[in-house]
């Protein structure tokens, strides 16, 4: 094997294990993990034990996300032939990024840290301030994960 052959192919494994940390770390997260656990244990000890893979989560993602744009640029830019398809799987790379970056190094942490910065989150009313902007991060979190696994699929189904 040649030096060109080896490089493409590195690059495409990068391109395609970025998606998978993504999409299927998104899956299970979303789809088993948290359901799993939010049914087993106590809210506050299962929102404590989510919240800490999904920390851990955060950081592979958004390193997944700039590996599969780049890789994505790479390949294009030096081994394919750029057509209707691939500015798609580029649109389709630009919203999981997007939404990637939003959920993990905004909405992720700034509701973790409303849950630490507040003494008996847990036991504070549904109305409380706190809780509600905490629900609103949480939601806009959960929507932006959903966007990401969707355009991740897309972008795989387009490789």
């Amino acid at each position: 094997m040649n030096a060109e052959v080896v490089t493409f192919q590195a690059l495409v494994f990068a391109y395609h294990l970025a998606l998978a940390v993504i999409v299927g770390g998104g899956l299970a997260l979303g789809a088993f993990a948290a359901p799993a656990l939010f049914k087993e244990l106590p809210r506050p000890d299962a929102a404590t034990a989510f919240g800490e893979a999904l920390r851990r989560y955060d950081g592979a993602a958004l390193v997944a996300a700039i590996v599969a744009i780049l890789t994505a640029w790479i390949r294009a830019v030096n081994y394919e032939t750029v057509d209707e398809r691939h500015w798609l799987r580029f649109a389709a790379l630009v919203v999981m990024a997007g939404a990637t970056v939003y959920a993990s190094a905004y909405a992720n942490p700034v509701a973790r840290q409303f849950r630490r910065a507040t003494a008996g989150f847990d036991d504070l009313p549904e109305g409380h301030p706190a809780r509600r902007e905490f629900a609103k991060l949480h939601a806009a979190s959960r929507r932006a994960g959903a966007l990401a696994v969707l355009a991740g699929l897309v972008a795989l189904f387009l490789s």
